[in-house]
């Protein structure tokens, strides 16, 4: 008999996983439902990929009520969890290609596989943002904790600051209201922005290097998600376990690393032109949207090992 741990905030956010999908499931036909109409009536071509996401979404919601192995995924703290996340991690990297292979091989030309994907307010931009906003909110969350678990307050402000970050982020994304309100650019940031929005990185100097930066810091982040955790482990093995274990909740999931190696790999192909004729520069989208994606994960994780658990028995 093996003894793991179940977290209690794992367990509330199956459930809110689960209330998420449904929901997001309902405004994805409605909005699907609104755009088919107002393209019948104007004789345009409506958009059924908000349809198909609201019927993924459904589908997903059913499963993941369903399914018993959803929740040790989520909350456990077992070697069988753990395995089941590292599968998770590699079956999402296979979902995400496989999307993308299928997205350019239904769409007629590169124009319009641009134009279904990264046009203003597309499903890829959406969701960068909601990924940008969740993980505001979780950082904010874990600040609250670490004042509770820590006397000094650093590491409570260093999550804020953090929190502030992907904020600034979700702004830059949103070009800072402008992709919801609609208003013009101003002249003066028109001539200078490469996709004429009111946004930082496309002006000038920093959009030239745009690429290169951007592969830089994804290197960055995948090093410190492979060796922060092997470093602080072996940094904390005289510690108290109470103590190793906070520390530990706060660094990256090394399992995560095929995730942070396909934004890798997308950023590397933008930058260099390397398989140009498969990998094009707005693909660069899709790594930003994964790379989101996984920052969130990470926080929910440490977020979830932030809380209260309880040790329950496991059959071997």
């Amino acid at each position: 008999m093996v003894v793991s741990c179940r977290y209690s905030r794992g367990i509330r956010l199956k459930r809110f996983l689960i209330v998420g999908m449904g929901s997001v499931s309902i405004i994805s036909f409605l909005v699907g439902l609104i755009d088919l109409v107002m393209a019948r009536s104007s004789g345009a071509t409506a958009d059924l990929g908000w349809f198909f996401l609201a019927l993924a979404l459904f589908c997903l919601m059913v499963w993941g009520r369903s399914c018993s192995w959803l929740l040790p995924v989520l909350a456990d703290s077992g070697d069988a969890a753990h395995r089941a996340r590292r599968c998770v991690v590699w079956f999402l990297v296979g979902a995400m290609v496989l999307l993308i292979v299928l997205l350019k091989i239904s769409a007629e030309d590169l124009n319009s596989y641009q134009s279904l994907v990264f046009e203003e307010g597309g499903l890829v931009e959406w969701g960068q943002v909601a990924a940008l906003s969740a993980s505001c909110r979780v950082t904010w969350l874990i600040a609250a904790d670490l004042r509770i678990k820590f006397v000094n307050r650093f590491p409570a402000l260093l999550a804020r600051g953090f929190a502030v970050f992907l904020g600034l982020l979700m702004l830059e994304e949103l070009a800072w209201g402008q992709v919801i309100f609609g208003w013009q650019t101003p002249e003066s940031i028109r001539a200078i922005n490469a996709q004429e929005e009111t946004t930082l990185h496309n002006i000038g100097w920093f959009q030239d290097r745009l690429d290169v930066v951007t592969l830089l810091a994804t290197v960055v982040v995948l090093a410190l998600v492979v060796l922060a955790p092997r470093i602080c482990r072996r940094a904390l093995s005289k510690c108290s376990s109470d103590r190793r274990s906070l520390v530990m909740s706060l660094m990256p999931a090394a399992y995560t690393w095929p995730l942070f190696l396909f934004v890798v790999g997308v950023a590397y192909c933008v930058a260099s032109g390397a398989f140009s004729e498969i990998i094009y520069n707005r693909d660069q989208e899709w790594g930003e949207l994964v790379l989101y994606g996984s920052v969130l994960l990470l926080l929910l994780r440490t977020r979830v090992l932030l809380g209260a658990s309880e040790q329950q028995p496991v059959e071997l």
